[in-house]
């Protein structure tokens, strides 16, 4: 099974901008957190996503396709039911 490149990753997300997407990051060794939102914009080496705090507060995170290579971040697309749908990158 050939292995994902960042230019693979990259073509992947763009292919999903606007699509509701929950993701897992770690924010140190220990602490890990978990949000729901929308991809919003890609960059040549970061793409943004947008989510929501609480009902008035929005929050716009980036991560680098290497976040995604290195499975430091974790996506998951989600259908329109709350459902997780599949992995972008596995």
């Amino acid at each position: 099974m050939p292995k994902a490149t960042i230019m693979d990753i990259r073509r992947e997300v763009e292919n999903y901008l606007g699509r509701r997407v929950k993701l897992e990051a770690h924010k140190s060794k220990k602490k890990l957190y978990q949000k729901e939102g929308i991809i919003e914009e890609t960059y040549p080496s970061i793409f943004t996503v947008r989510v929501k705090e609480d009902k008035r507060k929005e929050q716009k995170l980036s991560f680098s396709y290497s976040d995604l290579l290195t499975q430091s971040v974790k996506i998951v697309l989600l259908d329109d039911g709350e459902t997780e749908q599949q992995a972008l990158v596995s």
